[in-house]
C-alpha cells in the first residue's frame, strides 16, 4: 500500500493528502492485530497450564476472535478507500466550502 500510494504520488503529490486517512486506519489495524496475535498466543500458552484466572485468558482469546473477524476486515476497505485516487476530493472546487 505505502508503495502504491509512493508511486501515484510521483505522479500528482494530491494523491498522499487524499490518501493519508485511510492509509493511517489501515496501519492501526495492523498494529492491533499484530498486538492481539501476541496476546492470544500468551493466552494459549498460560491456559495450557490450567491456571486459576483462566476466564482472564479465556476473555483474551474471544475479544482476539472478535477484532479478527468484526473490526479487522475493515483495514481491506480502508485499502481501497486509500487507493481510490485524488481525482474526486481535488475537483471540487474551492468556493463551495
Amino acid at each position: 500500500l505505502t508503495a502504491e500510494i509512493g508511486k501515484r504520488a510521483q505522479q500528482n503529490p494530491d494523491e498522499i493528502g487524499a490518501a493519508a486517512v485511510p492509509y493511517l486506519r489501515v496501519v492501526g489495524h495492523l498494529v492491533y492485530a499484530y498486538l492481539w496475535a501476541r496476546m492470544a498466543a500468551i493466552a494459549l500458552d498460560k491456559l495450557a497450564s490450567n491456571p486459576p484466572d483462566a476466564g482472564f485468558y479465556t476473555g483474551k482469546l474471544a475479544t482476539a476472535r472478535f477484532y479478527y473477524a468484526k473490526l479487522l476486515p475493515e483495514a481491506f476497505h480502508q485499502r481501497r478507500l486509500a487507493l481510490a485516487g485524488a481525482e474526486t476530493l481535488m475537483t471540487l472546487d474551492a468556493a463551495l466550502f
